[in-house]
């Protein structure tokens, strides 16, 4: 009796163990082919496998790393380390990926250390290895670094366990996003590396797919796009033209086997079952990909084709005469032996935001880095980091800016993700200046308006705000020029109906103001508007910025370059104007070098003024901007508030609109946080140094005047 229980306790062990065997050899078949929950699932399932099986331990670890749970999975790894006779040298390598991805980059370079100690001088994995712990300082370094946005996850209505990434904003809409997804449920179902159905091991392809905000943060479901656009095989969303009337979109069967396609939103009815090919130098083939339209002119893309640097270079083509020209590699400064891809073109036509995994310039994996092109030496910049939050010691791509200048979207596979990239927002602290809209100026001569180089859309909820570069250095008030007249004896123009052009004294007065500023290279003039009509304070200030408009083109018409003129229009408050319903007055703000025949008289008392004392002519000023609109702001929030202003520069598309008025930066930020507590999100504080609208450069050269611009500096 005693032998038959030894004989079946034998044979019970002997069927356990093969049963623990094959669910061993079933989850590795599912870790090989990057199912990672199945095959945690399947580890799990075979009771006290993963206790007594070595390798089945590591799996259940790796896996558990690969899902996310980076606490689990530390614990894991520490128990092997400590527990079992002759641990994997890899323990150590995924503890460093851990605390990489928690970014602890002391401790990950400590065991990524740790690791190579363990490795043979000859080991493939030691260059890796050493990669990191570079990628590890450059995160040291970064992480003091004060932080210029701040992200958050785009959440679970549009975010899954699975993979989403390649963000696209609508051209015509500001709350709407299109992105390209590899989830459940796509055209197609579970294909293997050959293209045919397979349910169990094979994965899900890309489909493209849009969302909406329904509110500020909030976004509505996901829709996929249509079924003549997506099919079994991957579709990735790459871009629009400019008037977001076609859609580049790649189809094939794998990355490197398709084409690239346009499609012109016909109806259903008017469509083939495929989309036109683009005609340009794309050739997935070639590795070519990730391209951004710029303008409908200018392609940039990604590509490992042969003669670049190594891994993934940057290229662009021109589009001219009907043709796209042949590619040219961006060059060494921006490409290296690493991978450079997903270029984002800024407004401006010389900022470059893409993503590299250079390891001397990137905190982990593919980080967003940023460059100019100085036309002077026809060279770009060297590119810099964005910093944190932005990237991360996961994959951070597919980054571009939105048109409000203040949020950008891109994907990261960082690890407080959903699952593997997620979709995320950028909120920027500042506007970043490159992405102004660009106004072409007319010659002197020409008669022509103004050209917006770039279509702007009408003011439906792209509540964008902005800060531009301040300009020169601009110290003091009005002017007197030898010999000529004094800036502060210009009295103020009065005009009794809204954009009337100047009559001929007022041309004789404007023509004397454009002498004066072509005389003093460097000099600013400010056109401060006020209006008393019997209209809304939003409609009343917006005619005075119009009509401050007309005097600017004629005095650009005689020659005054148009980032001579900064122009202003601000709340009468009550107060009654001498002759007319508008007026126009002029100060003046010499330039740093100014000549010591400038005569500079106090601002607040030196100026010929249609409302004396008006806290627009304070020397320090803060306000605080809410929008900035390619039109006239609508409703009655400008009535809701005290000091609203318009302000406009010739040479910017947009008007933008600010709030309050204080002499203390205290007092702004206060403000600031009252309007953003009221649902203003994207409020932030401006100061006006003698006039001029400033930024943190010019007002650290102005600290030692105004003592209080150290805060705001700061």
């Amino acid at each position: 009796m005693k032998q038959f229980l030894l004989f079946l306790f034998a044979a019970f062990c002997l069927i356990t163990a093969q049963a623990q065997s094959g669910k061993k050899q079933e989850a590795k078949e599912y870790f090989y082919h990057q199912h990672y929950s199945e095959a945690l699932a399947v580890i799990n399932s075979a009771r006290g496998l993963a206790d007594t099986d070595q390798e089945a331990g590591f799996l259940k670890a790796v896996c558990l790393y690969h899902l996310n749970h980076l606490d689990e999975a530390l614990a894991l790894f520490q128990k092997m380390i400590r527990e079992d006779r002759a641990p994997y040298p890899e323990c150590w390598l995924y503890q460093a990926k851990v605390y990489h991805a928690m970014h602890q980059f002391g401790k990950a370079a400590e065991f990524y250390k740790d690791y190579l100690r363990r490795l043979k001088p000859n080991h493939p994995n030691r260059r890796i290895a050493w990669e990191e712990v570079r990628r590890c300082a450059v995160g040291m370094e970064l992480q003091y670094k004060p932080s210029v946005a701040g992200v958050e996850n785009m959440g679970p209505g549009v975010n899954t366990e699975h993979d989403e990434f390649a963000p696209v904003l609508s051209q015509n809409f500001s709350n709407k996003l299109y992105f390209s997804s590899i989830r459940p449920g796509n055209i197609g179902g579970r294909r293997n590396a050959n293209g045919l159905p397979d349910n169990r091991l094979g994965h899900y392809l890309s489909d493209m797919f849009s969302t909406e905000a329904v509110r500020p943060g909030q976004w509505g479901a996901v829709q996929a796009l249509h079924h003549l656009l997506n099919s079994p095989q991957h579709e990735v969303l790459l871009d629009f033209n400019k008037s977001g009337t076609v859609l580049y979109y790649f189809k094939g069967g794998t990355p490197e086997r398709g084409q690239i396609l346009v499609d012109t939103f016909k109806k259903v009815e008017e469509r083939a079952f495929t989309s036109d090919p683009f005609r340009a130098p794309l050739n997935p083939a070639l590795g070519d990909g990730t391209p951004f339209f710029f303008n409908d002119t200018l392609l940039y893309f990604s590509s490992r084709r042969p003669g670049g640097y190594g891994g993934l270079d940057l290229y662009s083509s021109s589009f001219s005469q009907g043709r796209w020209s042949a590619p040219r590699n961006l060059g060494p400064v921006v490409n290296t032996p690493y991978d450079e891809t997903t270029p984002f073109l800024a407004r401006d036509g010389k900022t470059l935001y893409f993503s590299s995994n250079n390891s001397g310039r990137s905190l982990g994996g593919l980080d967003v880095l940023k460059s100019v092109y100085n036309e002077r030496s026809s060279r770009w910049t060297e590119p810099e980091n964005i910093g944190m939050p932005v990237n991360s010691a996961g994959d951070d791509a597919y980054f571009r800016i939105a048109k409000d200048g203040f949020t950008a979207y891109f994907s990261s596979s960082r690890k407080d993700s959903y699952g593997r990239r997620d979709l995320y927002i950028a909120y920027f602290n500042n506007f970043l200046p490159e992405m102004e809209l660009v106004v072409s100026i007319p010659p002197p001569s020409s008669d022509v308006p103004p050209t917006v180089q770039e279509i702007v859309a009408p003011a439906r909820e792209n509540l964008a705000t902005e800060l531009p570069d301040a300009g020169e250095e601009a110290v003091g008030a009005p002017a007197v020029s030898e010999g000529g007249r004094s800036a502060n004896t210009f009295p103020p123009l009065y005009f009794q109906a809204t954009y009337r052009v100047p009559d001929n004294g007022q041309k004789a007065e404007l023509d004397e103001i454009a002498t004066l500023m072509k005389d003093t290279p460097g000099l600013h003039l400010i056109i401060t508007a006020f209006h008393t009509g019997n209209y809304p304070l939003s409609k009343r200030l917006f005619q005075g910025i119009k009509q401050a408009e007309v005097a600017a083109a004629y005095l650009m018409q005689q020659g005054v370059a148009g980032n001579q003129i900064f122009m202003r229009s601000g709340d009468a408050g009550g107060v009654g104007l001498r002759t007319g319903n508008y007026s126009l007055e002029f100060s003046f703000k010499k330039p740093g070098d100014a000549p010591e025949t400038l005569v500079v008289p106090d601002l607040e008392t030196g100026l010929s003024s249609a409302i004396p004392g008006h806290v627009l002519n304070k020397n320090l000023l803060y306000k605080v901007q809410v929008y900035s609109l390619s039109g006239e702001l609508q409703g009655s929030l400008l009535e809701q508030y005290p000091d609203a202003m318009i302000e406009k520069e010739p040479n910017l598309a947009y008007y933008r609109y600010t709030l309050g008025a204080f002499p203390r930066y205290a007092e702004a930020e206060a403000f600031r946080q009252k309007l953003v507590d009221a649902g203003r999100r994207s409020a932030f504080v401006v100061p006006y140094i003698y006039g001029l609208r400033a930024d943190k450069m010019m007002a650290r050269r102005h600290i030692i005047d105004f003592p209080d611009l150290q805060d705001y500096a700061n």
